[in-house]
Order: C-alpha cells, then structure tokens, then sequence
C-alpha cells in the first residue's frame, strides 16, 4: 500500500472573525460620522483605534489558522505529522489505539501510556475523518497481523 498524505484543517474561528467584523464596521461607522459632524478628535482617534483593533484582529484569526494547517502522512511503517512546529511520527507496532471524540472533531493517537498525538479536524468534515480513521485502521490491523474475521 502506497503512503496516504492528508492536509488537516482546523475549524474556523468564527466567534474572532465576528468580533473583528463587529469592531471594523463599529470603528469605521464612527470615524465617519466624527469627521462628517465635526466632533471632537478625541472621538476619531477613538474610532482609529477600534477600526485598527477589528483589522488586528482579523489578520490574527486568519494567521492562526493558517498556521494550524498539518498534514498527516500514512506508510505501511507508521504515520508523520508535519506542522509549522516540526514533525511528530511514529510507527504503527508502538500504536496502542486510536480514538475519536465523539461530540467534537478530534482523532487521538496513542502509543502506550505517555504518548498522544492529537489531530483536529473540521468538525464539518466528517467525511475526512471518516476515511482518515479507516485507513488508519487498515494500516494499524496490518502491522499488527490482524486480518478480517470472515464469520466463521
């Protein structure tokens, strides 16, 4: 079986895009109406700082998640997962059980008591994790010598 190579994205962080929309059309609104109505510079520099703030904060949102991107490369000798961080990898004989979370979108790999390798998905994207955790599953049975009851 040849290597398997997945892109993992993580959920959108919607509540600080929100925030950030909020805060940009807030500051803007008032950076208009201060300049149009003459008020006092306090309140458009106060307006400055809030649009700022929304746009800082959109950027930051966008910049984490991209950062967050990892790809999980599967082998018939174990698994990598490459992040902006470094790798983590380690072979399907020391892989002791894989969960998933069953309200989230969150795949655990364990290998014995110590260590776990945690990968989330987008809790959207079921049909990712789905075909993640089968290959997974195949691979993991196959360094093992399991092989598929036939019903007998």
């Amino acid at each position: 079986m040849a290597a398997s190579t997945y892109t993992i994205v993580p959920r959108t962080a919607f509540r600080a895009f929100l925030i950030a929309a909020i805060a940009s059309i807030l500051g803007a609104g008032l950076l208009v109406l201060s300049l149009s109505n003459s008020w006092h510079p306090a309140v458009a520099i106060l307006a400055t700082v809030i649009l700022a703030a929304g746009l800082v904060l959109a950027l930051a949102a966008y910049l984490a998640q991209r950062a967050s991107i990892a790809e999980l490369v599967l082998d018939e000798q174990g698994y990598t997962v490459v992040t902006r961080d470094g790798s983590q990898s380690g072979e399907w004989a020391a892989v002791t059980r894989i969960t998933r979370a069953i309200d989230t979108a969150h795949v655990t790999i364990h290998e014995g008591e110590g260590k776990r390798i945690r990968l989330e998905f987008r809790s959207d994207d079921t049909a990712q994790i789905d075909e993640v955790l089968e290959e997974m599953g195949t691979r993991l049975d196959a360094a093992k010598g399991y092989t598929p009851w036939d019903g007998s």
